[in-house]
Formats: C-alpha cells, structure tokens, sequence
C-alpha cells in the first residue's frame, strides 16, 4: 500500500464529504420548507408554493446547520486531547505500578518509533468495560491513543500490539482529519433536531401555563408541539443518511486499517485474537460514554448497536473481518486468555552501535515511507530497552522533560558547555538546573541513534506543559543550539521536531491551509530546501552543487530553475517547509525523493543523516520509518 495515494484517496474522501454535506442540508432545508408549508396551508391539502418562505427557510437551515458544526468544530480545535477527554478518557500515568499500563505505554513507544511518528498521548477510558480503542486528532502534532480499560485487562501484549498498529494505520493513513470533520458535520445535521426539541420544551411550558383555559396561548402551543416534532423527524432523517455515507467511509477504511496493522506487525494472529476476544466477551466492544454514537466512527470496533445494524454500523462484521485475517476461523469464539498470564514476545533485530554509515536505497526509503514493518517495530523496542531507565523515567515527566532536552543539547566542547550551564543556571529553577546535571551523568553516554528516539518520548510529554512554560522552555533551547554559531546535524534536526510538533500545539495557527497542486508554484522553496540537506549533510563544498542538481533533477528538467542556495537560514528552511507542507500528496512524493536521492547522493547515511531526513520529511507531513541497514533485519 502505497503512502502517498493513501494520503490522496483520504483528501478524495473529504471531498466527497463535503459533496454530501452540501446535498444533505439542502434536502433538510427542502424538508423543513415541506413542513412549515403544510402548517400554514392546513385547509388545502394541495401542494403549496411560496418563494419568499422557501428561500428564508432554506438560508435559515443553512445558517443554523452551519453555526452548529462552527460551534463544533470550535469545540474540537484542539484536536485529540478534546475528543479523548470528552469521551471520558485520562491521561495514562506513565510512572504508574499497574503493570498493563506500562505495557500499554510501551507498547504505543513501539509503533511511534517505528512509524516515525512522534509518541502520541495515551487516554486509558477507565469506565469503559468493553474492548475499543481509537485514534483522534488532526495531524500527528496533536494526536492521541484512547484505549478502553476492558482492551488494557482482556488482551494480551500480541493482541494489544495489533489493535495499537491498527489506531497508528488511521495516524499514518491521514483517517483523523476526516474523522473529526464527520463529527462536526453530524453535529451540524444534528442541530435542527436540537432546535426541535427546544420547541417541544417551549410548548410543553406553554401548555402547562394555559392549560385550563381555551386561548390563543394554548393554540401556540399546539403549534409548537407539532413544529417541533416535524423538525425533529426532519433533523434525524438528515442525521440517518449522514450516518449512512459515515459508516460506507468507514467500512472501507476498518479493512485498510488491518491489512495496514499486518504489514506492520506481521502477526494477523495478533488482531484476529483481539477481535476474537471481543466475540467472547459478554460486553464486546460496546461503548457506554453518552458521546460514543457521536464518536462511533473513530473506534477500533463498534461501539454502539444501531437499530438498521446492517445498514448503519461503522465497522465490518466482526466474523467477517477475522476471516479475512484467519481464514480458517469456524465463527465460534474462543475463552478469553489472561492477558497478565501472557509472555512478551522476543525481538530479534539488534542495535546499530555509534553514528556508523547505514547503506541504503533511495527507493527502499521512498517505499517505506508510511509503512513501517515489523522489523522497524524490532529495532523500535531494542531502542527502548537500551534507552537507561532514568532518561525513560525523566522524558515521561513533564518537569524533567525539559532536563533531558537540554542535556541532549549540552555541548562537548567544555566552554561552550559551560556557558550553556551558566545560562541554564541563571534562567531556569533551581529544581530544573538539578535535574538536568543529574541527568546529564547519563545521557552523555548514550548511543547516537537513541537521541532521536527520546526526543520523540519527551515530545508527548512536553505538550502536558502550560503556555508561559513553553515559552520560556523554547528560549533555553534557542540559546542552547545557537551556543556555539554552529548548528550541528542534530540541533538542526531537534529544532524542525520541537517546531513541527510543540510550536504548532502552543500556538493558534489555523491546520486547515490551502493546498498547493502545481509543483512550479513551489520551486523556490524546493532550492532553499535541498540546498539546506545538502550543505548539512555534505561537508565539502564543492561537492554540495553537484549533490543539488541530483536532487533538483528528480523535480526538475529546466536548468533555469536550479538554483543552489549557499547560504541557507534556518528561517529560511522553516517558511519553506511551511510552504511545502500544503503541497498535495502525489507532489510531496517527487519532493521527498528529491530530498532522499541528496542525503544518500554517496550511497550512505550516517545515523545523524537519517534524522535529519526523518524530521523533514515528518514536517512535510511524511513519516519515514527508522533507516536501518538494508531496510531488514540488523
């Protein structure tokens, strides 16, 4: 499965929403018209017309529909974090004893790193019995895992590892957008039937105030009782075929998305026993939360029962769907295995030790891009279990997060180090500057490539961070990289990271940005940017224009537009990537190849080479899997 027409079919699919959206509000507003019509015309049973009725009730429906899904969308702006919470998650303690807990974080560790996605929060739904999960959000910057407490109880670390791998599939594939954007527009459809119900409540006022006497009171409220019933029959006939056109999208990706989990994981045993489980359980799936029909599409199996089961759920046949995963299932579901009981299933790939050179394919990197596999989820937790457990302990904190970002920024030159200390000294608290010398003992001896992963960790949980502490955080980490007048591979790659995924959650900058589908449009910023890869990763210069007309090659045949830029700002880099960000997916493909045929230009990438490659390409929106020799088994 190809990344990037992954990535378009979920852009074909917004559309398509819209598309719907637009016809379903019109056919309300038609149905409204029907309504008022055939109140005020009750003596004749004739069709009734009258264009200055229509057109206010049509502009009407058009203002109420599209106020409530503003509202709505106002509501979930902030993306996962709100959707979690509202459906009554909290957030995973990660120096909690609970030993599924920990399986649980470790677990979503695993597929982030191996993804090349940042670690998303984790949102344990403690009332929630039933096995679910799901993923929420509008971009990696601010998604987050739910999971049920009946997913952490009932299923094994096999089991949990294919539902996890399944939610990262909806991460990875672009689903999230889409997603909450349904929850907007059903919201929206909703509110004709909300304004019905306040008639009702209205009526039922009025009734009770003149019911001993015959008045014109009493007549309006009889009026309102049945205004009010027509547009509540009215809102949920819109809100029946909206469901309709969400549960045929959503049918289609559930599948996607466990053909996705076992290209990553390679084990279909491992999602076909959790939906196996969720057959033998008494409460399945089910999902109690009062917001779970709104959010019904996002789960990793249904969550609620619909009256037109067959027409209305979001989700396959749970047979159904285990057969393509076990062809061999018979339907009769099993006893649930103790997940407690269960044994950690033992990786076989191994450490690549210094900032040694990976030899690798630019083609091997493009096509991994957005498909993890499960070797990437090997290497993954034998970096999490060579990261020390006092860095794991201190970047799942919010107060000592901060600490392991600065020591990882700590200079070996002892001057500037020094004075990096000096200023920390000075700026930060005294329980923060402790921290970081006291951490500091233990990251200097850390393997180069489990830098980037535990920056990864710590950004999870740099978002727990209040606004003036981010701030202040983000000013010691500027000094820190600029301590020296040089920006190394690694500053240079924290920086796009931190700005990618913490400046963009800590600010109110719109995600919703126009899109770019001419790749000419964008070609001064392809210059600044490869020139930027290329003088990063290539240290002679006169090799670097020769490594630039490699890479602008795989965009561009006019020679006019090749343009090497020897002087590159890394504010510079950043509004190009701005810029680049809102290409449509099939360009971003030629630009991240570009970008892979400049860093591999001498068939070689060293560990710091591979991040810096990573970290663009995520600010494109891209995520490309850990680099690791010959893209198998290390």
């Amino acid at each position: 499965m190809d990344f990037f027409d992954l990535q378009d079919a979920a852009r074909r699919r917004t559309n398509i929403l819209v598309v719907y959206y637009v016809l379903a509000v019109f056919a309300i507003a038609i149905s409204v018209y029907l309504v008022l019509a055939a109140i005020f015309n009750r003596e004749s049973f004739g069709f009734y017309w009258d264009l200055r009725l229509f057109l206010t009730v049509v502009l009407s429906t058009l203002a109420v529909v599209g106020v409530g899904t503003l509202i709505r969308g106002l509501q979930l702006k902030q993306g996962g974090q709100v959707v979690a919470e509202m459906l009554g998650g909290s957030l995973v303690d990660s120096s909690s004893k609970d030993i599924s807990v920990k399986r649980l974080v470790n677990v979503v560790e695993e597929m982030a790193l191996a993804s090349g996605t940042p670690v998303p929060p984790v949102y344990i739904l403690e009332d929630e019995k039933g096995i679910n999960a799901f993923a929420a959000g509008f971009s990696t910057g601010d998604a987050v895992i739910g999971v049920t407490r009946g997913c952490v109880d009932n299923l094994n670390r096999e089991q949990l590892q294919g539902v996890i791998a399944h939610e990262f599939s909806h991460i990875i594939n672009g689903d999230m957008r889409l997603n909450i954007r349904l929850m907007s527009v059903l919201a929206g459809i909703l509110s004709i039937a909300t304004i019905g119900y306040v008639l009702l409540r209205t009526a039922a006022f009025s009734s009770h105030r003149y019911r001993r006497r015959e008045s014109r009171g009493g007549r309006e409220a009889l009026l309102f009782i049945t205004l009010g019933i027509a547009l509540i029959v009215v809102g949920y006939v819109g809100v029946f075929f909206a469901k309709v056109i969400k549960s045929a999208v959503s049918r289609q990706r559930e599948y996607l998305a466990d053909a996705s989990a076992v290209q990553f994981t390679r084990n279909p045993q491992g999602l076909a026993g959790a939906l196996k489980v969720i057959g033998s359980l008494a409460s399945g799936s089910k999902m109690v939360s009062e917001h779970a029909e709104e959010a019904s599409h996002l789960f990793f199996a249904s969550g609620v029962k619909s009256l037109f089961s067959n027409i209305m759920s979001t989700h396959p046949n749970l047979t159904n769907r285990i057969k393509v995963l076990d062809p061999h299932f018979n339907g009769q579901f099993d006893e649930i295995q103790s997940a407690v009981n269960m044994l950690e299933a033992d990786s076989r790939s191994s450490l690549v030790r210094g900032d040694v050179k990976l030899a690798t394919d630019s083609e091997i990197v493009l096509r991994s891009v957005g498909s993890p596999s499960s070797d990437h989820v090997n290497y993954a937790a034998n970096i999490l279990r060579n990261i020390p457990d006092d860095v794991i302990r201190a970047a799942h904190e919010p107060f000592s997060a901060r600490s392991v970002i600065y020591c990882l920024l700590l200079d070996k030159n002892e001057v500037v180090r020094r004075c990096q200390l000096d200023y920390l000294k000075q700026h930060c608290d005294t329980a923060t500057y402790s921290e970081t010398l006291n951490v500091a003992k233990t990251v200097e001896s850390i393997a180069t490539e489990l830098r980037l992963p535990i920056v990864e960790i710590a950004i999870s949980t740099l978002r727990q961070l209040s606004q003036n502490q981010y701030t202040a955080f983000r000013e010691h980490i500027n000094y820190m990289i600029e301590a020296d007048n040089h920006i190394n591979l690694f500053e240079y790659t924290l920086h796009h990271v931190v700005r990618r995924h913490l400046d963009y959650a800590f600010s109110d900058k719109n995600a919703n940005i126009k899109s770019i589908r001419s790749l000419s449009t964008v070609r001064v910023e392809c210059n600044i940017l490869l020139s930027a890869l290329v003088q990063a990763g290539h240290a002679t210069e006169s090799d670097r224009p020769t490594v630039f007309q490699a890479g602008i090659g795989e965009l561009f045949t006019d020679a006019d537009v090749a343009q090497y830029v020897s002087e590159v700002s890394l504010a510079k880099v950043d509004e190009a990537l701005d810029v680049l960000a809102a290409v449509v997916p099939k360009i971003k493909r030629y630009i991240v190849k570009a970008c892979v045929a400049c860093v591999v230009y001498d068939q070689y990438i060293t560990v710091s080479e591979a991040e810096l490659l990573r970290a663009v390409a995520d600010s494109l929106g891209c995520p490309i899997p850990p680099i690791i020799a010959n893209d198998s088994s290390l």
